[in-house]
This record gives structure tokens, C-alpha cells and sequence, in this order.
């Protein structure tokens, strides 16, 4: 009698099917919302920075002419021509670049509540005649401070801002 090999009665081995990709596992999940959570961040945060530039250079300027002033008139003159530039920029769409006067003092406060009416009544008033005077009587370090407020905390136009005030008139009855 042929002895028979006992292993030839044994089944071959089976190797498990391969590990399926899909469905991931709960901390590939994890995973990918932090990632798309941190790109959205990202993007906002570079959007904002992108629309502010604007801020951070006229900024930059301000100080630079508070540095260098050579005299509280050119002082007032470079500062009138850097918040009409700041204005320009914030405001590409929208932005009256003929306003002068009483009405240019009104719209900085209109858009910047936080300067409560320091451009219309107060310290903003020096950039209305001092510029034209060979020697304005102006608290060049108040402007400064104020200039500085307004340009980091003036609403753009992608905010919301509040209507410029209507000036009243009286109606004739005739």
C-alpha cells in the first residue's frame, strides 16, 4: 500500500480579500475636515489681508510724514492728501472724489464712528484752512492720533456703513 502524503488532502490557503480604501476610517474623516477647515481659515485671512493692504501703507505713510514734518502746514497737507488716498482706496465703486469742505469732514466721521465727530467739530477741522495758513494753530499730535484712529478703524465698502447725515432744509410755502 503506496503511503499517501497527508499533506496533499490539505486545502489550499485563501488569503483574505484586500483592505478596501472605502469606506475611510473615522480618523480620515478627522483628517480632512481639519484640512478643509484650515484652507477656508486661510483663505479668508488672506482676502482680508488683501482688501486691508490699503490700511497698512497709509499707515506707514502717516507716520512717516509725523516723522519728517517740517512744518504743521505741509504736516496738514500731506495728511489731507493721504486720507483722500486712503478714501480712494477703500472705496474704489462709490467714492466722491470731488467732496470738499464741511462735507468731505462729514463723510470721515460718517465712516468711522469711532472718531465721533472729531473730523466734523473737532480736532479734523485744522485740515479745512490749516494747510492754506503759513502757520496753523493745530495739536499736530492729536491729528496724528486721530488721522492714525480713523485710517485703522473706518469702515470699508465691503462693511456696512451708516447714510452720510442729510442736511435739513427749510421748505418754502409760497
Amino acid at each position: 500500500m503506496p503511503e499517501s502524503n497527508p499533506l496533499n488532502d490539505l486545502a489550499d490557503i485563501h488569503l483574505p480579500d484586500g483592505v478596501s480604501w472605502w469606506p475611510l476610517a473615522p480618523g480620515w474623516w478627522v483628517l480632512i475636515a481639519l484640512a478643509m477647515i484650515i484652507a477656508i481659515a486661510l483663505y479668508y485671512v488672506r482676502r482680508h489681508r488683501q482688501r486691508n493692504y490699503y490700511r497698512h501703507l497709509s499707515l506707514q505713510e502717516l507716520l512717516k510724514a509725523y516723522q519728517q514734518q517740517s512744518s504743521p502746514a505741509v504736516y496738514l497737507q500731506q495728511v489731507s492728501s493721504i486720507l483722500r488716498r486712503t478714501a480712494m482706496s477703500a472705496y474704489t465703486k462709490n467714492f466722491n472724489s470731488s467732496i470738499k469742505g464741511d462735507e468731505w469732514l462729514l463723510w470721515l466721521d460718517a465712516h468711522c464712528p469711532a472718531t465721533a465727530d472729531s473730523f466734523a467739530q473737532g480736532t479734523g477741522r485744522a485740515l479745512l484752512v490749516g494747510p492754506y495758513q503759513k502757520a496753523p494753530d493745530v495739536d499736530v499730535a492729536a491729528l496724528h492720533q486721530l488721522c492714525t484712529h480713523w485710517v485703522k478703524h473706518h469702515r470699508n465698502q465691503w462693511q456696512t456703513i451708516k447714510p452720510l447725515p442729510v442736511k435739513k432744509t427749510e421748505a418754502s410755502h409760497v
